[in-house]
């Protein structure tokens, strides 16, 4: 990485007031307090946010970090050696690669975020034989190649047309329900590394949401990153209610 890549948003804006002059002081000063938006030149495509400071990646270093650190969940490698790994891949400290692996190999729940994904191109309505659209289908296949073959719901040859909350995209064929049960420790932490790594490739694989254990990223609020996710559980059974909070398997669905 080149010296000062890893430089914080606020500095950045600070050389960019430097630049432009007195006159633009007072607009950029209150982007900088309220949170510049996502087209602002120098605000990161994705960032890692852990106990320590937080660790700026652009869409590339991301999806090059989220591939190395699946791997290491695929092999069941201790983090220390993911760690390595991802450090080398983006060439950053160690520390800042033991940051960028927890997210990534799901030890830091929600840590990880970017700016991007979905698409404005449509696509056909065609399903395939298991009933997935073409983007869906394609993202079956990448995690399955990712993590390995996965157990998954939420369509069927032909289509689904109920189970499922009205206006789900799981009507159309674009979602794919990705399971991690019983919902415990070591099923959440895959979860979590399955999750963080589609939100890393959001833009490749032009996903729109990404759900699970609580928490809700969508492309349209990307800047918001990771948001609570509470649907209404009233009268449900513990049982149901982890479902519809998807403590038990990830959400994914990609643009239309």
């Amino acid at each position: 990485m080149e010296e000062g890549e890893g430089t914080s948003t606020a500095y950045r804006v600070a050389r960019i007031l430097v630049a432009l002059g007195s006159a633009a002081v007072p607009v950029l000063l209150l982007l900088v307090l309220v949170g510049a938006p996502q087209w602002f030149p120098g605000t990161p495509d994705c960032a890692v946010t852990t106990r320590d400071q937080p660790v700026e990646l652009s869409t590339d270093e991301a999806q090059s970090a989220a591939s190395a650190a699946a791997k290491s969940v695929r092999l069941g490698v201790p983090l220390r050696t993911a760690s390595v790994a991802v450090a080398e891949v983006l060439d950053i400290p160690e520390q800042d690669g033991r940051n960028v692996a927890s997210a990534l190999t799901g030890r830091s729940r929600h840590a990880l975020s970017c700016r991007h994904g979905g698409s404005d191109d449509e696509e056909p309505d065609r399903l395939d034989r298991s009933g997935l659209t073409g983007r869906a289908a394609a993202l079956r296949g990448d995690l399955d190649r990712a993590f390995g073959s996965q157990q998954v719901g939420g369509f069927a040859p032909g289509g689904v047309s109920s189970g499922h909350a009205p206006g789900s995209a799981h009507y159309e064929g674009r979602a794919v329900d990705f399971f991690f049960r019983p919902a415990n420790k070591p099923n959440k932490t895959k979860g979590w590394a399955m999750a963080q790594y589609v939100v890393a490739h959001a833009e490749r694989l032009e996903v729109e949401t990404v759900i699970f254990d609580g928490r809700i990223w969508t492309a349209r609020r990307a800047g918001e990153g990771w948001r609570s996710y509470s649907p209404d559980t009233t009268g449900r059974s513990a049982e149901v209610a982890a479902v519809l909070e998807h403590r038990d398997h990830v959400h994914v669905d990609v643009a239309g």
